[in-house]
């Protein structure tokens, strides 16, 4: 697709900074990616692989001419395997979050994406909790100094990730606070804390201060806003009520009739009120 600099403003009156995803934009360079997202008025895009574009440097210099923020980059750990809930991997996390820090730098993020790991056999939950939070702990400081956010993500284990370990967020939420930085926080994403709790207005609103970026997606399908049962001008307008500034970003593939003009002007209609 080639870039339509005269698309319509859909995003000024958002009240929320809804990030786009760039896979959205197929034919488009990564730069004129980010003048296309600006063109509809949004100041955000997301992909969670940008942190190893080879061109971030220059991504980080247009997002800067025109308004644009890059959302969360991917930060260490893992959904399946191994990850900081073994206090044998902290070591490899360390790494993996620094190695994340200089991409972020680079691309102009201030939000990397922590994954705690599956379920270990054999050890306590308790235990695995005390060894996530130590992790926390680990990489606290260098993430302050850097000024840059880690955000630990939740996962439904009822239908996409079965045995990851961080799945509710009265749980997250706890870890957050005995990790005790505000350069730790969590990762909520919408569509999978509908499908593992529910309650997703009641939960943002109660843990907002733990929470530091966001992921949304309709229910079922993981489609655009509307295409489930989800309700996202009142799930927008509550985040806006708890007072969080950063992005809001899109994760989800769009259905088949669905054009990115589409799905902008969507995401604009539920953040506009």
């Amino acid at each position: 697709m080639p870039m339509d600099s005269n698309v319509k403003n859909y995003g000024a009156g958002m009240k929320v900074r809804l990030a786009a995803m760039s896979s959205w934009f197929p034919g488009l360079s990564n730069i004129e990616m980010v003048g296309q997202i600006a063109a509809y008025g949004y100041t955000a895009f997301e992909n969670l692989g940008a942190g190893k574009w080879a061109d971030k440097e220059a991504v980080k210099a247009k997002c800067e001419e025109l308004g644009v923020k890059p959302g969360a980059i991917s930060g260490g750990g893992t959904i399946n395997g191994d990850g900081p809930v073994n206090l044998g991997n902290h070591a490899q996390f360390e790494a993996q979050v620094r190695n994340a820090i200089r991409e972020a730098k680079a691309l102009g993020s201030t939000c990397l994406v922590g994954l705690s790991g599956a379920v270990r056999e054999r050890l306590s939950l308790e235990r695995q909790m005390d060894n996530l939070v130590l992790a926390g702990k680990r990489v606290a400081p260098m993430l302050e100094d850097a000024g840059i956010t880690l955000v630990f993500e939740m996962l439904n284990t009822l239908r996409s990730h079965p045995g990851y370990f961080l799945v509710y967020s009265d749980q997250g939420a706890d870890m957050v606070d005995r990790i005790g930085s505000s350069h730790v926080k969590l990762l909520f994403d919408v569509f999978h804390q509908q499908i593992s709790e529910g309650s997703v207005i009641d939960n943002l609103s109660k843990f907002s201060g733990e929470i530091g970026h966001y992921h949304f997606a309709d229910n079922p399908g993981r489609h655009e806003p509307g295409t489930g049962e989800l309700n996202y001008r009142n799930i927008f307008k509550a985040i806006a009520a708890t007072g969080y500034t950063g992005i809001v970003s899109a994760e989800f593939s769009l259905t088949a009739n669905c054009t990115a003009d589409d799905v902008m002007r969507i995401m604009a209609d539920c953040a506009t009120w």
